[in-house]
């Protein structure tokens, strides 16, 4: 008994009817319930040997066990990991079997091995079950309609126990519980200033400039016993791979092989790391990696998703997990003051807030450009009538500057002669902020509209001006009056 309390529960069961307190025999009246079955996972039963009974009308008389029919070519096959099928039982003269093999006291490794070389011999022939059933909530499953016979039980978690019973309806729990799959992006988020960043984690969703690197990590909850664990990992055609994974485990590693990473037909990239041997213990793996935003992200309002989930079992997937990463854009006006009159030949250095840092562009058109580190671009110049359209900006400050207005007209000029500071040390007064917001999009971009005016600048209000002048005038001529006055008195006396 203690031998059978080891076996991987739910993937082989046997079901050896002998009859007991029977005392008539129908096909299709054995079944199979098991107990603690997992929501939303698929049993499927094999009856890989027929019970034959001695006495049709008393099972009682006992019987004997041959080799089904679908299971005919399972005596000469051989597993390169179980081992041969000789090695756990033979067959006699008419068919009967002896299973020695298998063991006289629930000889718990022989059991399991051969359950795993029945599944193995089924995937490979493509045998139907006898029958299934899938949990559709936690609790006991039964699957029906048996002959009688001795079974091997197929779960999508994996697991296995073999039983053995003299009654016709075989009872077995399922001891094992379903794996799962977390996915989020973690990392450093900039808060609005170069040294102002928060530490962020557990994150579904975050915003980004184009060339940014996002940090994403996946935690798997691989459970002892699980057979044929592997992640999977897709990317959106936005965000590049960046080929450095960094795995580890809580709980005892376990073996795996090396990333195997491919691009899908509609240039998403793929990648999988698969578990090459049985978990021993329940055990977390997490999985750490990079990807950039590349000029082919797309603009918010849509996303850049990240997708990933886990395979276990027999074709099994656990939910999928998705992240989403935003990039928006700012929509340039170049107008005449106090119009909605567009403006052409205003060049301007569009700069990232945080750091300093000059935005580059890759030009897509007079009026879309698209933000590239790699691009050549650094002077965004406006045409006529339509505004400069510009993508793939985080949700924060930026800053235009002005380096050339439209003939005839002035440098525009921040709000009470501001400065600002460029990346190489220069200050400059002809800037202007615009803000990125979560709320912005492709048809509600951010809108920086710039207005320019004609004419001198001269001084205005704060100015000293002409006013001066004119005092220093008034007062110079009543001095003068006074003088004359003055004179005029004395040389009358």
């Amino acid at each position: 008994m203690k031998a059978i309390k080891k076996l991987l529960m739910g993937f082989l069961v046997s079901v050896m009817v002998l009859g007991m307190g029977l005392t008539a025999f129908a096909a299709g009246e054995g079944s199979i319930t098991i107990t603690n079955a997992k929501n939303g996972q698929e049993y499927k039963a094999y009856r890989v040997f027929d019970f034959v009974a001695a006495d049709t009308d008393d099972m009682a008389n006992g019987g004997v066990y041959k080799l089904a029919s679908k299971f005919s070519g399972l005596a000469s096959y051989t597993s390169e990991t179980y081992g041969a099928a000789s090695s756990y039982f033979t067959v006699g003269d008419n068919g009967i079997l002896n299973t020695s093999g298998l063991g006289t006291t629930n000889d718990a490794d022989a059991v399991k091995n051969f359950g795993k070389l029945v599944l193995e011999y089924v995937s490979t022939n493509s045998v139907v079950e006898d029958g299934k059933n899938t949990a559709s909530k936690d609790g006991e499953l039964n699957i029906t309609g048996l002959d009688y016979g001795y079974y091997v039980i197929d779960s999508s978690l994996g697991s296995a126990v073999a039983i053995d019973t003299t009654k016709p309806n075989a009872e077995i729990k399922e001891k094992n519980s379903v794996p799962d799959l977390d996915k989020k992006i973690t990392g450093e988020k900039n808060s609005g200033a170069a040294d102002d960043k928060e530490t962020t984690v557990d994150l579904t969703g975050n915003n980004a400039q184009i060339g940014d690197t996002v940090t994403f990590t996946i935690k798997v909850d691989l459970k002892a016993n699980g057979e044929n664990y592997e992640i999977v990992d897709i990317l959106d055609a936005g965000l590049t791979l960046v080929e450095n994974f960094d795995i580890t485990f809580s709980n005892g590693a376990v073996a795996y092989d090396a990333p195997v990473i491919s691009t899908t037909a509609d240039s998403k990239t793929t990648f999988s790391i698969k578990f090459t041997e049985i978990p021993t213990a329940d055990t977390t793996c997490t999985v750490v990696y990079k990807a950039t935003v590349n000029t082919d992200a797309v603009i918010a309002t849509d996303a850049n998703k990240n997708e990933a989930y886990l395979k276990y079992g027999h074709d099994t997937e656990t939910t999928h997990k998705e992240t989403k990463t935003k990039t928006y854009p700012i929509q340039l006006k170049k107008v005449i003051s106090g119009t909605e009159t567009i403006l052409a030949g205003a060049k301007f250095n569009v700069y990232r807030k945080t750091d300093g840092q000059q935005v580059k562009f890759t030009k897509v058109s007079d009026t879309q450009y698209t933000v590239d580190p790699a691009g050549e671009i650094t002077e965004i110049v406006t045409v006529d009538t339509t505004p400069i359209t510009l993508n793939g900006f985080d949700a924060e400050a930026y800053v235009l500057v002005e380096t050339e207005a439209p003939s005839g007209y002035n440098l525009l000029v921040a709000k009470d002669n501001a400065t600002y500071t460029l990346s190489d040390g220069t200050t400059t007064t002809h800037f202007q902020e615009v803000t990125v917001t979560e709320s912005h999009g492709t048809t509600n971009p951010a809108v920086a509209t710039v207005e320019n005016s004609t004419g001198s600048l001269l001084p205005s209000t704060g100015g000293i001006g002409t006013t001066i002048f004119y005092i220093v005038g008034g007062i110079l001529i009543a001095a003068g009056v006074a003088y004359f006055m003055v004179r005029r008195k004395a040389d009358a006396e």
